[in-house]
């Protein structure tokens, strides 16, 4: 009897321990890979048998599934937790956070953002300047220094990305969020009834057959090259999708006046798997729809009214003088007086309601509905913002329909993220968390269930994705002769992680004989991370390719790596390409390099008998010279100008973190070492230099921050900072397409 209790305490102890005041409950069965549900002990006191249940459906999914739970107190006892365990167990692939678990707010990190460059110094909140992100417990190389706890949010917990620490996110686990869109006790009802819809999804999981893309207004610059470029692409990352009993719809903003209850109709359509949506957005709202067109002169007049009338009340929110906007659009414009009327009449501004209503989808619409599609990702701004509440992104997942995961974005992010780029593995049985950690952005999160997979079409492939690692290079590059373009995309991706720059030539090859557009993409992307000469000789290639995505990519790396060379062909770009995204970003790129009289005469010989002189003249004018007379006459000498506030100053200097301007380099450096200003305006400058991560004049900013360092004098900040620039600049941007 006692040899039995003994017995029996044994293996109590394996299945609950105890380790830092954290309750582990051990998994109960041993499988390949291994996974953690990380809890609050109030939330699994509240929903427990749910946990368990979900754990046992892990279980069966092959994941040895690990139960933490614990009062967390912040952000860094869970990370610590995490890589104890991840060093205990290497199995440990993915963890997903339930209930009231710590929010890193992660500040002095931008460029490890794809689009977020808000002013962190200015007069915002804390909470609007910091990114809410979960890198922080997925990536173990970033390194960072606790600041504050929020006052008014005990969640969120304020951070700042390390000097010392990586520039770059590679993820050594993925993770996601199950919070639910309500800060009251209901989220717990919720929660229940969320992990019982996952529960009933693993056990009648199916495979990935129908889906639906959508494009909104203002998106790519209205192109519809990009948008049948897309198309393209998908055809290759799903080729099941095109075959009988399946579908692939693709929905541009344009294509109905009456989309928004289209679309919430197709949500619900029976059958329906994944859904991606490209648009605009806000933390509550899907900014789907434009105005409609206007074809008469009465209806052009009625739509700049509205225009005026928004405006004005927009005016009034943020406790503007009316009567000055009013002045300044009759002034500008020659708008009439009477055009501002009844902008405050009740009855205008219910009908001014409800137009709009019908141009945009908000969470009280998702409340309404029962989206079918097991999958969401939102390509918009500000959709998982999960640490407020009534996020939409939340609307979906905790909702009523059958929703059970999402990517969403908790702050902005860019229009030319390549937001499908792995997704076609979705269709070999990939669990979400796995293709999502491969997304280095900082603002990209799962909602939901990380652990969402479907019906693995190629099964014969699967335990070699699953484990793909150095140890399997071989394998690896047996994908690359795959007939199936998302592994030979994978495939690619990891050779030229694993390889660096002796894959180089192998990858020029893939890039110019690989039949698929998004394998070439890949071999575009791994190639542009090397900054190599090949690189920029292949840039002159890539500007000619078929695929409009890469041409889109090209002009923009050539205006940031701004030689000379790449003068004519973006003025070709901007001339002839059939794309109006291409156009737009080959623009912005010519305005970052320096055009001297040289050049022009060059390139008027070269371009001559495809352009006349004049356009060569016209696009020059309006995209270069005004570009450089504004760095010139108005940024610098504002930077300079000491009977400017501080912030004004800091304001001109901001500037240059999109705007890169090549030629602006040698003064700016200049700046940095001069005595003449003071630290927090140098501290600004330095960190500006940091997003030159492809300029020619690269190494001048490393050469500089290095001598800095040498200098005595400078505050503890200038050091700091200076260290940080110089290792972005040798680590190179975060992601290759989106410096």
């Amino acid at each position: 009897m006692k040899r039995h209790l003994v017995h029996l305490l044994l293996i109590v102890s394996c299945v609950n321990t105890i380790f830092a005041g954290v309750q582990i409950q051990q998994p109960t069965s041993k499988h390949d890979a291994a996974f953690a549900v990380i809890i609050d002990d109030k939330t699994y006191q509240k929903v427990s048998a749910e946990i368990r249940a979900y754990q046992a459906a892990l279980e069966q999914d092959q994941l040895s599934t690990y139960l933490l739970i614990h009062s967390w107190k912040n952000p860094t006892e869970i990370r610590e937790q995490i890589i104890r365990l991840r060093k205990q167990d290497g199995r440990l692939e993915g963890v997903v956070f339930i209930g009231d678990i710590p929010i890193p707010m992660i500040r002095d990190a931008q460029h490890l953002s794809s689009a977020f460059k808000i002013d962190q110094q200015g007069s915002y909140s804390w909470q609007k300047t910091s990114v809410p992100s979960d890198r922080f417990y997925e990536d173990f190389d970033l390194k960072f220094t606790f600041l504050k706890q929020d006052e008014e949010n005990p969640l969120l917990f304020y951070y700042s990305l390390n000097a010392q620490s990586a520039q770059t996110i590679d993820k050594e686990i993925y993770s996601a969020r199950m919070l639910p869109p309500v800060n009251d006790s209901t989220r717990y009802n919720l929660i229940r009834q969320y992990l019982n819809k996952v529960i009933d999804f693993k056990q009648h999981q199916q495979r990935l057959s129908h889906a639906l893309f959508f494009t909104g207004h203002g998106y790519h610059s209205e192109s519809l090259n990009a948008w049948a470029g897309e198309i393209l692409g998908l055809r290759e990352q799903f080729p099941q999708l095109f075959s009988h009993g399946r579908s692939l719809k693709t929905f541009y903003h344009s294509t109905d006046a009456d989309l928004k209850m289209r679309l919430l109709n197709e949500l619900q359509t029976e059958f329906l798997d994944l859904v991606v949506f490209h648009a605009h957005g806000g933390v509550d709202a899907q900014y789907i729809l434009g105005n409609p067109p206007t074809v008469t002169i009465a209806s052009q007049i009625e739509a700049v009214k509205l225009f005026i009338r928004n405006k004005l009340r927009a005016a009034k929110r943020k406790n503007n003088p009316i009567a000055e906007v009013k002045l300044d659009y009759m002034e500008r414009y020659g708008v009439p007086l009477n055009w501002f009327d009844n902008a405050f009449d009740e009855a205008v501004m219910r009908q001014d309601s409800l137009f709009a209503s019908k141009m945009d989808i908000y969470a009280e619409d998702v409340r309404k509905i029962a989206p079918q599609a097991s999958l969401i990702i939102f390509d918009e701004c500000f959709n998982g913002a999960f640490f407020q509440s009534r996020y939409i992104a939340g609307e979906y997942v905790f909702g009523s329909g059958s929703t059970v995961a999402a990517i969403a974005n908790s702050v902005n992010v860019i229009q030319d993220i390549w937001a499908n780029e792995f997704l076609g593995l979705l269709g070999f049985g990939l669990r979400l968390g796995q293709i999502h950690r491969l997304n280095t952005n900082l603002e990209s999160h799962i909602i939901g269930d990380p652990t969402t997979c479907y019906q693995n079409d190629f099964s014969e492939y699967a335990n070699i994705l699953l484990s793909i690692n150095e140890e399997r290079l071989a394998e690896c590059q047996d994908l690359l002769c795959s007939v199936h373009v998302p592994l030979r995309n994978l495939a690619v991706h990891q050779l030229a992680k694993t390889h660096s720059k002796n894959f180089e030539e192998q990858l020029i090859q893939i890039y110019e004989t690989d039949p698929s557009f998004i394998v070439r993409t890949q071999a575009f992307k791994a190639i542009a991370r090397q900054r190599s000469a090949a690189f920029e000789t292949l840039l002159l290639k890539s500007i000619h390719d078929p695929y409009e995505f890469i041409r889109r990519k090209t002009v923009t790396l050539m205006g940031d790596v701004g030689e000379s060379q790449f003068i004519a062909p973006l003025i070709l770009s901007i001339a002839s390409d059939p794309s109006r995204r291409v156009v737009f970003n080959a623009r912005t790129a010519l305005s970052k390099i320096e055009i001297q009289s040289q050049h022009v005469e060059a390139i008027s010989s070269e371009l001559s008998s495809v352009i006349s002189v004049d356009m060569i003249q016209e696009i020059l004018s309006n995209y270069a010279y005004s570009k450089a007379e504004w760095a010139k006459q108005e940024l610098i000498p504002n930077i300079l100008n000491d009977s400017l506030s501080v912030k004004k100053r800091i304001a001109a200097v901001r500037y240059f973190r999109n705007f890169r301007y090549h030629a602006a380099v040698d003064t700016l450096l200049d700046i940095v070492m001069s005595s003449e200003i003071g630290d927090d305006i140098r501290v600004a400058l330095i960190e500006a230099l940091g997003w030159f991560s492809y300029s020619k004049k690269r190494e001048q900013i490393i050469t500089t921050c290095a001598q800095l360092a040498k200098r005595k004098g400078y505050s503890k900040t200038v050091y700091t900072e200076a260290e940080k620039t110089k290792q972005r600049l040798l680590a190179g941007a975060n992601n290759p397409l989106t410096p």
